[in-house]
């Protein structure tokens, strides 16, 4: 707040003087003398008298006490995070004509200078692919702001710094009231899991005439690894700021500002769940011998979130887990589904700890029983993070075999003893048959 030097308030005249004065369209705080009045530089040719800084409290309020009477030039040199369009500077004198219902003077002045407040909201869509090298969809909602007539934006930047355990990471769309926004307005930027959405000049200028509608910008990524702990945050970012000048610049920043001129608001976090299971195949006579070869196949269920996954009922095609949907037992009878996913902070239920999934064996360890119907199939219950021991044990019974035919030296005599007794027994039927004819 600066007030402005060589006037005489208490002069008619004064007051006739600064009646059309304008206040500068920019105040440069870090020079406080080079404050002038009006649209051409040193028009009135006074400077500041001196100047103070005040500070709004949380409800937006700030008082000046003790002011002597004279003029003022108010400009915001702070905003808060949320804010994109920084009030305009303005005059204000003490005291104040009143026009209305006084006709007096104000020596108690409120003034309600206007912000154009951004906002930004980040979500998750329902998850439909289960199992790693599934697609994560988020969609951020950035609130336009309403902004002077005479200002602009100077850059308009949606900022994702994804998980880096997820991979290829982009934008499904941009839109506004459902409606795709012309590609030539905003440039898409990826460096490593990192996505802006950075708007053009061309869009800058749109998105002025947008105020008060939402656009939606739609980020995508790949979930390609569980991590330690199995939860995959994320939050977005909003960078924006605003000049006066009713053309945005030819060539506005498409990524943030290395150094904003305030702290850009942010959506909250979001994250998503996932979690592993750990299989140990043994022999149903023998539980501390793990069977290898062994392969599985995993499925979804049709109540994931019930309390008891036992009765759980199979539902749609085996899953595929970094594109595998078979899953094979090693020498030790192990084997791991690394990672499914369990659930996340916005669809419910919200931060389920646990989903069911059913497993179906599909090809036995050699030399062992392939169990057929229910009995092929096992639920089991997938928690966030990575198994620490076994999540569940199925035996194998070995396959009951047939007699097998005699060899050897005993096979040899029984084989020779029965020739024998067959040749006697036909020897005496053709005696008989002799015998019998004569």
């Amino acid at each position: 707040m600066y007030q402005v030097a060589g006037l005489d308030m208490s002069n008619p005249s004064t007051w006739d003087r600064v009646a059309g004065w304008s206040a500068p369209g920019f105040v440069d705080d870090s020079n406080a003398a080079g404050v002038r009045l009006g649209t051409v530089p040193d028009q009135h040719g006074l400077d500041v008298a001196g100047k103070k800084h005040v500070v709004t409290d949380a409800s937006g309020v700030a008082v000046v006490s003790g002011l002597p009477v004279g003029l003022y030039v108010v400009a915001e040199t702070k905003r808060p995070a949320n804010v994109v369009d920084i009030a305009q500077p303005f005059i204000v004198s003490i005291p104040f004509p009143d026009t209305g219902k006084t006709q007096g003077w104000l020596y108690e002045v409120n003034v309600y200078p206007k912000n154009g407040v951004g906002s930004i909201d980040k979500t998750i869509s329902k998850q439909t692919g289960l199992g790693l090298g599934a697609v994560v969809v988020f969609p951020v909602t950035v609130t336009v702001p309403t902004i002077a007539e005479n200002a602009s934006f100077s850059y308009y930047i949606i900022h994702d710094p994804m998980d880096a355990r997820l991979t290829g990471t982009g934008v499904q769309s941009v839109q506004v009231d459902g409606v795709d926004v012309p590609a030539r307005y905003y440039h898409t930027s990826v460096t490593g899991s990192t996505v802006d959405v950075g708007f053009t000049q061309e869009g800058l200028g749109w998105l002025k005439t947008q105020a008060g509608k939402s656009v939606v910008v739609t980020f995508t990524g790949v979930v390609s690894s569980l991590g330690v702990d199995g939860v995959i945050a994320n939050t977005a970012f909003l960078y924006s700021n605003t000049q006066t000048s009713a053309d945005p610049p030819v060539t506005p920043p498409l990524v943030p500002p290395a150094n904003p001129p305030s702290t850009p608001p942010e959506s909250g976090r979001v994250h998503e769940n996932w979690g592993n299971v750990v299989v140990s195949k043994i022999d149903a006579g023998d539980h501390h011998t793990g069977l290898s070869g062994a392969q599985f196949e995993v499925y979804g269920v049709q109540d994931p979130y019930a309390s008891d996954c036992s009765h759980a009922q199979v539902t749609g095609d085996a899953l595929r887990v970094n594109g595998v949907s078979r899953f094979t037992s090693g020498a030790d009878g192990r084997v791991v589904i690394d990672g499914l996913f369990v659930s996340d902070s916005k669809n419910t239920p919200v931060d389920a700890t646990s989903r069911c999934y059913v497993l179906k064996e599909v090809v036995a360890p050699a030399g062992y029983v392939l169990p057929t119907g229910a009995a092929a199939l096992t639920p089991v219950s997938v928690k966030t993070g990575n198994t620490q021991g076994v999540d569940v044990t199925i035996v194998n019974s070995k396959n009951t075999m047939p007699p097998l035919p005699l060899t050897g030296a005993t096979g040899l005599v029984v084989l020779t003893l029965t020739g024998v007794v067959l040749l006697v027994v036909a020897v005496v039927v053709l005696v008989y048959r002799r015998n019998h004819h004569e």
